[in-house]
């Protein structure tokens, strides 16, 4: 569980580098004390270098689109929100439930500020991604449309294409 709170941690520091954003005080010391309180002696596992969402994000901050970073801190935050919430409903300390809420209300009110729900696309993308691929019915369903959306995904590949030499050639010129 304290893995959590310092992905969290971490994430705040990194949203703290990239923009003005800061973690609010109180909602701080909400996180020191939930880590206290859920800190355990195998806390070695912690520091396994499997961090849950930060190597990800590290990774798509470089190589992926201002939209597309969006999307996925979207779907990050909807994470922390489960896991939290999963937290508070264990939780039989009243204090535990009530740091719980305080940085959930702070994950949330960053969420819907920064990175608004356009289009339900965060709804679908968790829809895609919880489908059941053993499921008899999901793989004839897949099989007939499969060749409708590969055929969107090449016209997506090339519109990509064509910005990218767009940009090239505009490099290029003196």
């Amino acid at each position: 569980m304290r893995i959590l709170f310092l992905g969290i941690c971490f994430l705040t520091f990194e949203w703290m580098a990239n923009s003005e954003a800061f973690l609010p005080e109180n909602t701080k010391k909400c996180i020191d004390k939930l880590n206290d309180h859920y800190k355990t002696k195998e806390d070695d596992s912690l520091y396994d270098g499997h961090p849950i969402f930060l190597k990800k994000l590290e990774h798509l901050t470089k190589n992926t689109e201002k939209s597309e970073q969006k999307l996925l801190m979207r779907i990050i935050l909807d994470a922390y929100n489960r896991i939290f919430t999963q937290m508070k409903n264990e939780a039989q300390d009243v204090s535990v439930q009530n740091q719980l809420n305080n940085v959930k209300d702070n994950l949330n009110k960053m969420k819907e500020h920064y990175f608004p729900d356009k289009n339900d696309l965060n709804k679908y993308a968790i829809e895609v991604l919880a489908l059941k691929e053993s499921d008899p019915l999901v793989q004839r369903k897949a099989l007939f449309e499969v060749e409708r959306v590969y055929n969107e995904a090449a016209n997506l590949a090339q519109n990509h294409r064509r910005r990218r030499q767009a940009k090239g050639s505009r490099r290029l010129r003196p």
